[in-house]
C-alpha cells in the first residue's frame, strides 16, 4: 500500500491524484493527464499506470516514475526543469 503524498489516499484505490501546478524554471505549469504523454502510445483504456496506479484521463500521483514533465516531455523525476525536491515534498 503506498499513499501519496500530494491527494493523501491510497495510489491504487483511486482513479488519480488532485491536479497540482509543477514548480519549473519557466514558472508554475500544470500537470499532464496519463495517457497524454508524448513519449509513447496512449496506454489501453481503463489501464492503470504501471508505477502510481493513476486511470488515462487522471492526473499520476505525487513523483510517479511515468509522469512527464509538461516543460521539457522527459521523465519528471530525471529532467532538470522541476524545482520541487521530492524529499522536502514528503516531509511537508
Amino acid at each position: 500500500m503506498a499513499v501519496c503524498v500530494r491527494c493523501e489516499l491510497e495510489m491504487n484505490q483511486t482513479n488519480g491524484c488532485v491536479k497540482m501546478s509543477i514548480k519549473t524554471v519557466d514558472g508554475e505549469l500544470d500537470p499532464i493527464l496519463y495517457g497524454s504523454e508524448t513519449r509513447d502510445e496512449p496506454p489501453p483504456a481503463n489501464h492503470r499506470c504501471h508505477d502510481c496506479g493513476a486511470f488515462p484521463g487522471y492526473y499520476h500521483h505525487s513523483w510517479c516514475d511515468w509522469e512527464e514533465c509538461p516543460r521539457c516531455r522527459e521523465h519528471i523525476f530525471s529532467c532538470d526543469c522541476v524545482l520541487e525536491d521530492p524529499e522536502e515534498e514528503e516531509a511537508v
